[in-house]
């Protein structure tokens, strides 16, 4: 048991006293920190290559517009210190050029079909309503004999 007192002991974490930390704390100076905050744009977290490469958007547009294949521009963006292989150079100029973030893949997007007429609702099987199971009053029989 000494072992697992131990343990526990460890997982624990000491609790913060905000109590303390408020008589501390210079609330003018963190008001005017966050009112500098307001005023910027939050920072970019570059998480993808399109990401990474949309500072650089309109320039390699362009150079893409004059010729330069996309396994070119991978070759010198990789020689500046991008690494970034053709594929998804290819990605980005398919999504730059077809506006839009989804606009290169459209996983389950719905074709546009011509919408088929609808069929005719299938005849009445009988209009008096009556079947050969009916009986007079127009409930089905249950087939008991009342004798």
């Amino acid at each position: 048991m000494i072992g697992h007192e131990r343990n526990s002991k460890n997982i624990m974490s000491k609790r913060i006293d905000y109590g303390q930390i408020a008589t501390k704390l210079d609330y003018p100076m963190l008001d005017k920190k966050l009112e500098q905050l307001a005023l910027r744009e939050p920072p970019k977290n570059r998480k993808t290559a399109i990401d990474l490469l949309e500072p650089l958007r309109e320039r390699i547009l362009a150079l893409h517009r004059k010729g330069w294949s996309s396994q070119q521009l991978a070759k010198e963006l990789k020689a500046a210190g991008v690494p970034v292989n053709p594929a998804r150079v290819r990605e980005c100029l398919n999504r730059w050029t077809n506006g839009g973030k989804r606009a290169a893949k459209r996983h389950g997007a719905k074709r546009d079909k011509p919408i088929a007429a609808h069929p005719t609702p299938p005849a009445a099987a009988n209009q008096s309503g009556r079947g050969k199971s009916a009986s007079s009053d127009g409930q089905p029989k249950l087939g008991l004999s009342q004798d």
